[in-house]
């Protein structure tokens, strides 16, 4: 027997290899795909994300994978978009900002119109934009420290820039104070 002749067993190259690759393919019929790297999963960009930021990340990869991976740097992702998939409200701009914090996602920060939308555009950092270009992988400059730095100080400073830019004088960002209900008036019967 030639060394180069296959020898009939599943080990080898044959059967087995086949029907890995068949079954370890990306989907055809479920819409499309998007390839989370090991290194990504286990950086600690991705592995100190909220719980918030988590969902925003995931609703971010929905969308891009529904223009077919092909219009990353124009997403386009409303609030109402965000909150319904699971993103808590007070929350959104929050969760959008510890992800380009933390290098996952570009954003291009849009403005209010007199009448005219002007959105915010996504980018993720994960895979290559819609001109071509290569994925940039931001994350990877990401360390613990730096992930410690967003939780114990730059989260705070951000939000009172939010705060402050929006004329508010307190953000719902980590606020437990309850507000009191109000007494229902009790209507008497004459």
């Amino acid at each position: 027997m030639r060394s180069t002749e296959r020898d009939g067993s599943r080990t080898e190259r044959g059967k087995t290899a086949s029907l890995v690759a068949k079954h370890t393919a990306p989907p055809t019929d479920q819409g499309g795909w998007y390839a989370y790297t090991r290194e990504m999963l286990e950086s600690p960009a991705y592995r100190t994300l909220s719980y918030n930021a988590r969902k925003a990340f995931d609703r971010l990869v929905i969308e891009h994978i529904g223009h077919g991976r092909t219009s990353n740097g124009k997403l386009i992702v409303t609030h109402e978009q965000f909150h319904d998939y699971g993103v808590t409200a007070e929350y959104v701009a929050d969760a959008l900002d510890e992800l380009a914090f933390k290098g996952l996602l570009r954003i291009e920060r849009g403005r209010a119109g007199d009448g005219t939308a002007h959105p915010s555009r996504f980018r993720l950092t994960t895979d290559g934009d819609y001109e071509g270009a290569r994925a940039t992988n931001e994350w990877r400059r990401t360390t613990m420290e730096r992930a410690r730095e967003w939780s114990e100080t730059v989260r705070h400073l951000m939000r009172e820039q939010r705060a402050k830019a929006s004329g508010k004088k307190n953000s719902s960002l980590r606020n437990s104070e309850i507000r009191p209900l109000r007494k229902p008036e009790i209507r008497k019967a004459s």
